[in-house]
């Protein structure tokens, strides 16, 4: 690996020169693409010559000396420095933060990723995209973007901090040192699923039913609304560069859960495989790429230091009921429901899942700690710990209704066949610099479904 003081060069030099061409497809003031114009489909593909390979480290094990930093830093400084000069350069690092916005900040049905099964695969391709910018902008074709795997070290990397530091994001509520609470990032409940459908989420038809993923809805929002500030906002998060490390331990949960076995695997259906997506490219241009082309991380130039994940819910660090709740419905399963239950309590292939749906929020995230209370005794079993996303209260574009699956841990499965029926709760959490919101959140109803 080249040193630093080459890194420095090329920067300044004789990469900042090569590179000025990267915006020449467009004049300042001016958007890379034509008004009007669509998206390719078809064409070179954005990942079609993979520069370099390198292996993303967790950010925790690193410092601002090391080198995946170090490169990050610079590279990230480049971008803005590029920004400043035209916002609307597809090189600079506005334009990496506003791409984000244009498919998750949407109420449009036919980019929004979120909500769905293109989540994990656009959001690969996402850092990807970064990841091959840098290593060509710093000539580089071992550097990595680092991942943070807050189960295993739950305090923000104190990189990602301090004054003219091109990684730090002022907007966040959380200072440096703090840790992430356990409950928040407990993967179990993700890891547990069998079905991508339920790990990663469903099809997204229009005018039917969202169902998110299970990782989407928990360990990924969770963190992203603890954070606070960009962090916590469609249109802002891709502003803040810890976005990156986040998502790159997302990415990676994604491959452990792969690596389970039992059954696990990506869809086969041609319209997840072959649905496109497009970024800009190394030379400015937009360019497209398929979800099938992004199912192997080692062909896409990278790999993992370790597959290594560590639950992080103990009976030291379980949630206890405080009596302080949001009724979200009574669930009093049948006979035949609670058979079924009994069966995968008792080791039958299968999923219980708490079901609720809801409609338009508040626009504030509503974290909270499901809990199920038993209605005859008045005991309380804790669940799991979710963050739900605003939906814009919209007549057309994105679905206004979104369901949430949330699987059901053994304790808790038990606690519904010793109690039979439950009343179902939501624990509001008040966050750094933020109170819980007033607003009455309109839930439709809970249920308990049992899948294969």
């Amino acid at each position: 690996m080249t040193k630093l003081t080459r890194r420095n060069l090329l920067l300044t030099g004789a990469a900042a020169a090569g590179l000025a061409s990267c915006g020449s497809s467009s004049e300042p003031g001016s958007s890379p693409l034509k008004a009007g114009a669509q998206p390719p489909t078809e064409g070179k593909g954005l990942f079609g010559e993979i520069f370099g390979y390198g292996v993303r480290q967790e950010a925790n094990s690193l410092t601002a000396d090391s080198d995946d930093v170090a490169m990050y830093r610079e590279a990230v400084g480049w971008m803005k420095a590029r920004s400043e000069e035209n916002v609307l350069d597809p090189m600079g690092w506005a334009q990496h933060w506003a791409h984000h916005s244009l498919f998750c900040a949407t109420n449009t049905f036919t980019y929004q990723v979120h909500y769905g099964w293109y989540f994990l695969p656009w959001h690969r391709a996402y850092l990807v995209n970064l990841e091959q910018k840098i290593r060509r902008v710093l000539n580089e074709p071992a550097f990595a973007l680092p991942f943070w795997d807050w189960t295993r070290n739950n305090k923000i990397p104190d990189w990602f901090f301090g004054d003219d530091n091109p990684l730090n994001n002022t907007t966040r509520l959380q200072q440096q040192g703090a840790r992430v609470p356990h409950d928040f990032i407990h993967p179990d409940g993700s890891l547990q699923a069998k079905r991508f459908d339920h790990f990663g989420g469903r099809k997204r038809t229009p005018g039917e039913l969202q169902v998110e993923g299970t990782m989407e809805q928990s360990i990924h929002n969770c963190v992203h609304n603890w954070i606070g500030g960009e962090m916590a906002s469609f249109d802002g998060a891709g502003n803040d560069t810890i976005f990156q490390s986040h998502h790159g331990q997302i990415d990676r949960i994604w491959d452990i859960w792969l690596r389970q076995g039992e059954g696990r695997a990506n869809p086969a259906t041609e319209s997840w495989l072959e649905h496109p997506f497009w970024f800009y490219g190394w030379e400015g241009a937009p360019e497209p790429v398929k979800v099938k082309d992004l199912l192997d991380t080692k062909a896409l130039g990278y790999d993992f230091a370790d597959y290594d994940i560590s639950p992080t819910l103990t009976e030291k660090t379980m949630p206890v009921f405080d009596g302080d709740s949001i009724d979200f419905g009574v669930i009093d399963p049948n006979d035949e429901l609670l058979a079924q239950i009994n069966a995968v309590s008792n080791g039958a292939e299968g999923r219980v899942s708490l079901v609720y749906e809801r409609m338009s929020l508040p626009m504030h995230p509503f974290h909270h700690r499901l809990f199920f209370i038993d209605e005859a005794t008045g005991d309380a079993t804790y669940v799991s710990t979710q963050t739900i996303l605003p939906i814009p209260d919209l007549n057309r574009g994105l679905e206004r209704e979104v369901s949430s699956q949330v699987q059901v841990p053994p304790h808790a499965v038990d606690a519904i066949l010793n109690s039979g029926r439950i009343r179902v709760v939501g624990v509001p959490v008040p966050l750094e610099g933020r109170s819980i919101p007033l607003e009455p959140v309109p839930f439709k109803g809970v249920s308990l479904t049992v899948e294969a």
